[in-house]
């Protein structure tokens, strides 16, 4: 017997609901300043109609990227937040997910924090993965 994966198209039905994000709340985007942060913060706000968002990121608006970023966004109306925030810090994390308007809860979050060393795994040090781990495994620890 011969088992072959095949796609189909798959309607969404008449359930959905419509906005993927409540309206009237924040979105929380960690490592902001990266192109992967970037891309998602500016794609909820265009095609998802997300209107406030907190951006993370180490540096904060010190980075021109996210400060560029920023920019971008407010002057599409969005309601924009920065703050420099390692996320494998509970304590800053913690500073920074207090200045979430209370007229605005955290109703998203996408986790995009993570620091770049790539590598095969017999070249993996114990340094190397210390580096690596912090901001995407702890940071979603934190982020529960």
């Amino acid at each position: 017997t011969l088992h072959v994966a095949r796609l189909s198209r798959v309607s969404t039905g008449s359930e959905d609901s419509g906005a993927a994000f409540p309206p009237h709340g924040t979105v929380l985007v960690t490592g902001a300043s990266g192109a992967l942060g970037g891309a998602v913060a500016h794609h909820l706000v265009t095609t998802h109609g997300v209107n406030s968002l907190l951006l993370l990121s180490r540096t904060g608006e010190a980075d021109p990227r996210l400060a560029a970023l920023a920019t971008r966004l407010r002057e599409l109306g969005a309601v924009v937040t920065t703050a420099a925030c390692d996320v494998a810090d509970r304590d800053q994390l913690a500073a920074a997910l207090a200045t979430v308007p209370a007229d605005r809860p955290l109703t998203g979050v996408v986790h995009a924090a993570g620091v770049l060393d790539d590598g095969v795994v017999s070249s993996l040090t114990p340094e190397r993965v210390d580096t690596v781990l912090p901001p995407k495994v702890a940071g979603a620890l934190h982020l529960d």
